[in-house]
C-alpha cells in the first residue's frame, strides 16, 4: 500500500471534515425548526439522524457524526460494527473472530452499552480501558441512596437477583467505584456483566441510566487484545476495531434501538450476525431494518450463524445466500458478502487450539464447561475423558472442527482484508459521510434561501397549502387503509383456499399409504393375506416377528415423512410467492394513492420558486414470516425414549412421533411383545389425519396474525414518515416567514450567511467527490 498516498488522502479528508464542522457551526446560528416533539407525537419515539431541515437535533446529530469520522481519520481506524439479536450468537461470533474469549456469554442481554474490541499487536492478554467512567460513578451513588430506602424483597420480585446481581448490589452498598483499567478475561467479564446489570437495576429502581454520556464512540469501553488470526501478520497502516452493538431486542428497551442506529451510522462497515434457525423471525427483521436504515454509505456483510443445525432437507449454502440477498435484504447485500458459519464451533476450535498451544493440554472438563462442549462437537456424543489425553488427536479434531465451522472464509475474505485496508475503509467511510452531509446541507440551505426570495404572500400561501395537504393526507390514509384491507382479505381468502386444497391432497396421499393393500405390501404379504384383521381386530396388522414389525413401522414412517416434507416445501414456496406479490401490490396501492399529493406539493412549491426534494417513503411488509418448518417444529413433542425400547427402533419411533405429536408413538398400544406383534394401523391413520388438520389450521391462524401485525406496522411507518416530511417543509417555510417579518437588515444578513454556507458546501461536495474517486481507485488496486 502506498503510505504517502494514504497520508495525503487522510490530510484532505481531515481538511474537508473540519470545513464541514465549521459550516455546521454557522448553521447553528440560524433559526431552525424544533421538531423533536412533533416527531415523537407522530412516531412514538425520537428518530436518530433527521435531515437538516427537520430539526435542531438533526444538525446536532450531523455534527456528532462528522466529529466521529474526524476521530477515525486521525487514527486511520476501521470500525466494523457487529449487530445481531440477543440469541443470534453475537458474543460467540466476536470471540471467534478475535480467537479467544473476550466477551462473556449469558442468556440475558449482554450489550446494554456498546463495547469496542481493538486489535492490538502484542497484547496477548486482553485489557479493558474505561476512561469515561465518571457517569457510572455518579449513577452508583444515586443507586446507593435508592437502595438504602428500598425493600430488598420487593426488588427481588421485580428483578431476577442472581449471583452476578448480588455482587453488583454489594458493590453499590459498599461504595466500590468502577476502575478505569481491567486486565485479564475474568475481570473484564465481571466489569461488563456489572455494567449491563446496572441498566436492569436502574430501570427497576426508577433511576435514569446515563446513555447520553456514552453516545460518542470515544467514551465507550475499549478492549485491547491481539486477534489470534492476525497475529504475526505484517503491520499495516491503520487500526481494525470491532464494535459490539446492542441488539434491538436486548431486554426490550427501546432506547437501545436508537443507540444501535447511532452506532451503525458511525461505523466503517457492518457485519450482521443472523440466526439460521430464526431467519424470518420478527426480531431478526428488526436487525435487518436497522441495517437498511444505515444506507449504502456503509458496506454490509452477514454471518449466518448456527448453520451447523441444518439438516439434509434444509437449504444449502448457496440457497441460503440467495434467499437472504434477494428476499430478506431486498438486494441490499450481494451473496458474496454472506457467510453461513457455526460461530460456536469456530469459538470452541479456537479455544482448544489456544489451550493446547499455551498449556500443552485441555483443562479438566468438570472445571470448565466449554471443554465438554468442544469434546461433544469435535469427538461426538460418545466421547470419554480419556480421549482428551491424546493431544495430537485433539489438535487434529480441533482443526477439523474449525474447518467444519466454515469460519475460515470470512476470516480471510473479511477480517484479513479489513485489517490490511483499515486506513482505506476509514477514508471511504469519511468520504461517504461527507457526501451525504453536503447533499443534505445543500438542499436545506437552498430551500431556506428560496424562502427569503419569494414573494411574502406566496410564502404564506404555501404554508396554508401544506396544511391543506396534510389534512388531505389524513383523509387519504383512511381510504388507502380500506383499500389495503380489501387486498389483504383477498390474499388471505386465496391462501385459505390453497391450504384447503393442499390439506385434501396430503390426506389423500396419507390414506394411500395406510390403505389395506399398501400396508400388506409393505409387510411383504399378498393382498389376500389374513394378517390385516377384520372384526374385533379391524384395521390391525398382526405379525409373528418383532423385527418384521419394526421394519413395517419404519416403512410407514418413511412414506409419511416424505409426503409431509414434500407438502411443506410446496406450501412454503407458494405462500412466499403469494405474499411477495401482496407486498408489491400494497406498495403500489400506497404509491398510487399518495403520488398525487406529492406531485401537487412539488408543483405548488416549484410555482412559488422553491425546489423541494420530498423523500417519499417505501412501504415495507417484510416482517411476513411464513416458515412452515417452524410450524412443523411447534408440533413436535421431543421426549426421551421410554425405558425398554429396542435401540434399533429408536430413531424410527422418534421420527414418526414428531409428526404425530405423540411421544413414543404409543408403541405399547400398537405392538405387543408376548407371542404376537400387533400394529393398530387404523388408529395410527386417524392420528395422522388429526395432525394434518391441526397443522393446516396452524398455518391459517399464523397467516392472519402475521399479516395483520406486519401490514399495520408498515402502514403506520409509511404515513408517519410522509407526515414528518411535510411537517419539516412547513416548519422551514415558517422559519423563513419569521425572518421576513423582522427588519430588512436581518433578512439581508441571513441571506448573505446562507449564500456563504451554500458556496462552502458546494466546495465540500466537489472536493469530496474527487477524494472518493481517489479512494475507490486505491481500493481497486489493493483488492486481490
Amino acid at each position: 500500500m502506498h503510505t504517502q498516498t494514504i497520508f495525503e488522502l487522510s490530510q484532505e479528508a481531515e481538511r474537508l471534515l473540519q470545513l464541514a464542522l465549521q459550516n455546521l457551526d454557522a448553521l447553528k446560528s440560524m433559526p431552525i425548526a424544533m421538531l423533536d416533539s412533533t416527531t415523537e407525537a407522530m412516531t412514538g419515539e425520537s428518530n436518530n439522524v433527521l435531515p437538516l431541515h427537520f430539526s435542531t437535533r438533526g444538525v446536532e446529530a450531523q455534527h456528532s457524526m462528522l466529529n466521529n469520522e474526524l476521530r477515525k481519520i486521525t487514527r486511520l481506524e476501521m470500525v466494523l460494527a457487529i449487530v445481531g439479536t440477543m440469541k443470534a450468537g453475537k458474543s460467540t461470533t466476536i470471540n471467534a473472530i478475535v480467537g479467544t474469549e473476550v466477551l462473556p456469554n449469558r442468556n440475558r442481554p449482554m450489550t446494554a452499552l456498546p463495547t469496542l474490541i481493538r486489535h492490538t499487536p502484542g497484547q496477548k492478554e486482553p485489557v479493558l480501558q474505561f476512561a469515561h467512567v465518571s457517569p457510572i460513578d455518579t449513577l452508583m451513588k444515586q443507586l446507593q441512596d435508592k437502595l438504602s430506602n428500598h425493600d430488598r424483597g420487593k426488588l427481588t420480585q421485580r428483578l431476577e437477583v442472581d449471583k452476578d446481581m448480588n455482587v453488583l448490589l454489594g458493590r453499590i452498598e459498599q461504595g466500590d467505584a468502577f476502575e478505569k483499567h481491567y486486565l485479564g478475561a475474568q475481570p473484564i467479564f465481571q466489569c461488563l456483566k456489572n455494567l449491563n446489570d446496572l441498566v436492569r437495576l436502574s430501570q427497576a429502581l426508577g433511576v435514569e441510566f446515563p446513555f447520553t454520556d456514552y453516545a460518542a464512540i470515544e467514551h465507550i469501553p475499549v478492549i485491547e487484545v491481539e486477534f489470534v488470526h492476525l497475529a504475526g501478520l505484517d503491520a499495516h497502516l491503520g487500526q481494525l476495531t470491532l464494535l459490539d452493538t446492542p441488539g434491538p431486542n436486548e431486554a426490550g428497551q427501546p432506547h437501545l434501538q436508537k443507540m444501535l442506529s447511532e452506532q451503525l451510522a458511525r461505523s466503517s462497515a457492518v457485519l450482521a450476525v443472523m440466526d439460521y434457525t430464526q431467519l424470518k423471525s420478527i426480531s431478526d427483521e428488526e436487525v435487518r431494518q436497522a441495517i437498511s436504515a444505515v444506507g449504502k454509505s456503509v458496506p454490509l456483510y452477514a454471518l449466518v450463524n448456527k448453520f451447523d443445525q441444518k439438516d439434509r432437507n434444509s437449504d444449502d449454502e448457496e440457497q441460503v445466500k440467495a434467499m437472504i440477498s434477494g428476499t430478506l435484504m431486498k438486494g441490499n447485500i450481494s451473496p458474496g458478502q454472506i457467510y453461513p458459519v457455526s460461530s460456536m464451533w469456530a469459538y470452541l476450535a479456537n479455544r482448544a487450539r489456544y489451550e493446547i498451544t499455551q498449556h500443552g493440554k485441555l483443562p479438566e472438563p468438570q472445571a470448565q464447561r466449554w471443554v465438554q462442549d468442544f469434546a461433544e462437537a469435535a469427538l461426538g456424543r460418545r466421547w470419554r475423558t480419556a480421549d482428551l489425553a491424546d493431544v495430537e488427536h485433539i489438535r487434529h479434531a480441533a482443526d477439523l472442527l474449525w474447518e467444519d465451522s466454515l469460519f475460515e472464509q470470512p476470516i480471510r475474505k473479511l477480517i484479513y482484508a479489513a485489517y490490511a485496508n483499515a486506513s482505506l475503509y476509514a477514508l471511504r467511510s469519511a468520504s461517504h459521510k461527507l457526501l451525504n452531509y453536503a447533499q443534505s446541507a445543500r438542499e436545506y440551505l437552498d430551500f431556506r434561501f428560496q424562502g427569503l426570495t419569494v414573494a411574502f404572500d406566496e410564502l404564506e400561501r404555501n404554508i396554508v397549502r401544506l396544511e391543506e395537504d396534510m389534512a388531505l393526507l389524513q383523509s387519504r390514509q383512511s381510504v388507502v387503509s380500506d383499500e389495503v384491507g380489501h387486498e389483504v382479505e383477498q390474499a388471505l381468502d386465496a391462501s385459505g383456499t390453497f391450504i384447503t386444497h393442499q390439506q385434501n391432497v396430503i390426506q389423500q396421499a396419507i390414506s394411500d399409504v395406510f390403505s389395506h393393500d399398501n400396508i400388506l405390501t409393505l409387510a411383504g404379504f399378498s393382498p389376500a393375506s389374513p394378517h390385516l384383521h377384520a372384526g374385533e381386530d379391524k384395521g390391525k396388522l398382526v405379525l409373528e416377528d418383532e423385527s418384521q414389525a419394526q421394519i413395517v413401522l419404519s416403512k410407514i414412517s418413511s412414506s409419511c415423512e416424505l409426503i409431509m416434507l414434500d407438502a411443506q416445501g410446496k406450501i412454503s414456496r407458494e405462500l412466499a410467492l403469494r405474499f411477495d406479490q401482496l407486498e408489491s401490490t400494497l406498495a403500489r396501492s400506497l404509491n398510487d394513492a399518495m403520488r398525487p399529493i406529492e406531485t401537487r406539493i412539488k408543483e405548488e412549491l416549484s410555482h412559488a420558486g422553491f425546489r423541494a426534494r420530498i423523500s417519499f417513503p417505501a412501504f415495507q411488509a417484510s416482517q411476513l414470516n411464513f416458515n412452515t418448518r417452524v410450524l412443523f417444529n411447534d408440533a413436535i413433542a421431543r421426549e426421551n425414549r421410554p425405558a425398554g425400547d429396542v435401540a434399533g427402533n429408536s430413531s424410527v419411533r422418534e421420527t414418526v412421533s414428531r409428526w404425530l405429536n405423540n411421544p413414543g408413538w404409543g408403541w405399547e398400544d400398537y405392538v405387543m411383545t408376548r407371542t404376537r406383534y400387533v400394529i393398530d394401523v387404523a388408529q395410527l391413520h386417524a392420528r395422522f389425519k388429526q395432525h394434518i388438520d391441526h397443522f393446516c389450521e396452524q398455518i391459517r391462524k399464523a397467516l392472519a396474525a402475521q399479516v395483520d401485525v406486519s401490514v399495520t406496522a408498515g402502514m403506520a411507518t409509511f404515513f408517519a414518515e410522509f407526515s414528518l416530511c411535510l411537517t419539516g417543509l412547513q416548519e422551514s417555510l415558517r422559519d423563513s416567514l419569521a425572518v421576513r417579518q423582522q427588519n430588512e437588515h436581518s433578512t439581508r444578513a441571513l441571506s448573505q450567511l446562507l449564500q456563504q454556507s451554500l458556496t462552502t458546501v458546494t466546495w465540500i461536495q466537489e472536493d469530496t467527490r474527487l477524494l472518493r474517486d481517489d479512494i475507490q481507485t486505491l481500493f481497486a488496486a489493493e483488492q486481490p
